[in-house]
């Protein structure tokens, strides 16, 4: 798998140079994706299948953080997966490239329309696939609509997939979110993280981030025997919110 810098891409724009890698066209899907749950599962195995069938590169843009640290960082309780996480998540799924976000006042302030010409113009874009709440774009301006209009303007074909529920037609339906299983995380209620997850959630001690500091959301204060990457026994305590200790393996799976 393939990965860029936004600066990547801005540099071969800014060239006027093609990119070989892109010469065949390719289908993106743009969004945080953090934890990679049930809901972006179907919307990245969508737009796989549909990039096979007319030999196109498929590709994500993600952020370096979950857009809600940045935009909601006062009550953000923290990222359900590590960048280094999602990257392997994303080449599992079949993702062949991704375009890595740094999300600062510059790329803020750009407008929906204008973001989406960089795809067209570095990655040839023909293919855009998202949720049916998207938006990008300055103050999220650019919504699903917009898009469309976009797209039929500029000869790129979309899809737009439903959310998707948990417990679906059951008094206890609830729409999967990051947000959602950020709430089951902190309540320890890890058998349903793993069902929206489609696997164990995963602390991932192999990189802090620049200021040493561990970033993803924690369960509630407790002692926790969890496993480590090689299925050894771990005793994880949470205090005050805060882990006493960092363990001596790469990560811990509940």
């Amino acid at each position: 798998m393939k990965v860029f810098s936004w600066s990547d891409i801005l540099n071969i724009l800014n060239s006027g140079a093609e990119e070989p890698f892109f010469k065949k066209g390719s289908g993106i899907s743009v969004g945080s994706f953090d934890g990679l749950h049930s809901g972006h599962r179907v919307l990245l195995k969508r737009l796989v299948n549909k990039c096979a069938l007319d030999e196109y590169v498929p590709g994500v843009v993600t952020f370096s953080r979950p857009l809600p640290s940045v935009k909601h960082a006062f009550d953000y309780s923290g990222d359900i997966s590590t960048l280094n996480q999602r990257l392997k998540l994303f080449e599992e799924l079949g993702i062949q490239f991704v375009i890595i976000v740094d999300f600062d006042d510059s790329f803020a302030s750009m407008l929906g329309s204008d973001f989406l010409n960089v795809l067209v113009n570095v990655c040839n874009m023909q293919l855009l696939g998202e949720g049916i709440d998207f938006r990008c774009g300055y103050k999220g301006a650019t919504d699903v609509q917009a898009i469309k209009y976009w797209a039929e303007k500029n000869n790129i074909e979309t899809f737009f997939v439903d959310s998707v529920y948990y417990k679906e037609g059951t008094a206890l339906e609830e729409r999967i979110s990051s947000s959602y299983i950020r709430k089951m995380i902190q309540k320890g209620f890890f058998t349903t993280v793993a069902e929206l997850l489609e696997r164990p959630y995963e602390l991932d001690f192999s990189i802090l981030n620049n200021a040493g500091q561990f970033t993803q959301v924690l369960p509630a204060d407790g002692v926790y025997r969890v496993k480590s990457e090689n299925n050894e026994d771990i005793r994880l305590e949470i205090k005050d919110g805060k882990l006493l200790s960092v363990p001596a393996c790469n990560l811990v799976k509940f």
